[in-house]
């Protein structure tokens, strides 16, 4: 499998881009068109579910890591990308997992901050563009946090029709 510092820079890869993204479409959101409602948020959700994630899935495996790269294995031979299909498979087990985590992450903090005597009515309300920059921040880290230790299962994974290899790069 990838060193982990390789498998730090997948996760970076990955993050970013879309990161970049939300950073964008929530500004323009909250922040131009000062929306109040979540019905534009929830448009950018489904568009950067289907849309966007699978672009950036293909284009960080496409990159290689250090001495190899990831990729497809696919039942028809010579195709050496993923197909949209494909990577938002790949995008979906990713995304699956990484929120059953940091779900898991969440409980245990919010336990830690209801030892610590924090209360949600102690803190502030904040509107709208200050809540969507932290979920979007919130997603950003947790991505970055967690899938590092995703990537091996995203390999050894079987999927219907493929599956990726690590493959030395030959030179």
């Amino acid at each position: 499998m990838l060193p982990l510092r390789e498998r730090w820079r997948m996760a970076w890869e990955m993050t970013w881009p879309l990161a970049l993204l939300d950073l964008a479409v929530v500004l323009m959101i909250h922040g131009v068109l000062d929306t109040q409602t979540e019905t534009l948020d929830s448009v950018w959700a489904v568009i950067g579910f289907f849309v966007v994630s699978p672009w950036v899935v293909r284009r960080a495996l496409s990159r290689p890591y250090g001495k190899a790269r990831i990729e497809v294995v696919a039942e028809r031979p010579g195709r050496v990308r993923l197909s949209y299909q494909q990577s938002l498979k790949v995008m979906w087990l990713l995304a699956w997992r990484s929120t059953l985590v940091a779900l898991g992450a969440l409980f245990v903090l919010s336990g830690l901050l209801r030892v610590a005597g924090v209360q949600a009515r102690d803190l502030p309300a904040q509107g709208p563009l200050v809540n969507a920059l932290g979920l979007s921040a919130v997603d950003a880290l947790s991505c970055l946090l967690f899938f590092p230790f995703l990537f091996p299962g995203m390999v050894r994974k079987r999927y219907r029709d493929f599956h990726l290899e690590l493959r030395s790069i030959k030179k």
